[in-house]
């Protein structure tokens, strides 16, 4: 790995522990029912958008990496009755996958054109996609969390 490679690696795997301890946060202390609460239809639970995130970074560091993992993008938006504890352990394996991909950059990857359903970009690009998209769905999740909490709280209708 070149030096750029190496600092560009750590500032993402440092960006990627934020968040993940973002979502531990999100996640800690909620029952599965809480969990898999949406507010609306058409929405998608706290769950589903902690499983889906985390598929997203795994997926799309390893193709920077230069490794394909099978996947199946629907599977994490039909997550369900999963507690704080199992997700607390998705997010911990998921960093340490991540992190494993982050090791393996080179700047030639993170050069190289990328093909992915939508477009074509760099390796940088894909990381920096992976990062943004990573906080959206986090602030998408703590919103949904401050909604059930309220939503849920005695006295209110559910």
């Amino acid at each position: 790995m070149s030096t750029a490679a190496e600092a560009t690696a750590a500032l993402y795997a440092g960006y990627f522990h934020e968040a993940h301890a973002a979502m531990r946060t999100v996640v800690s202390g909620l029952s599965p029912a809480l969990l898999d609460w949406k507010p609306g239809e058409e929405t998608n639970s706290i769950a589903a958008l902690i499983a889906h995130t985390l598929d997203s970074e795994r997926a799309l560091t390893a193709i920077v990496a230069g490794v394909t993992l099978p996947r199946d993008r629907e599977a994490a938006f039909r997550v369900s009755a999963l507690d704080a504890e199992t997700l607390e352990a998705m997010i911990d394996a998921a960093e340490r996958e991540v992190d494993g991909f982050l090791g393996g950059l080179t700047q030639d990857r993170l050069d190289a054109p990328i093909e992915r359903p939508m477009r074509t970009a760099s390796g940088a690009f894909w990381l920096l996609h992976a990062a943004v998209h990573s906080r959206e769905h986090i602030g998408q999740a703590t919103l949904t969390r401050q909604l059930a909490e309220q939503a849920t709280a005695p006295g209110q209708a559910t």
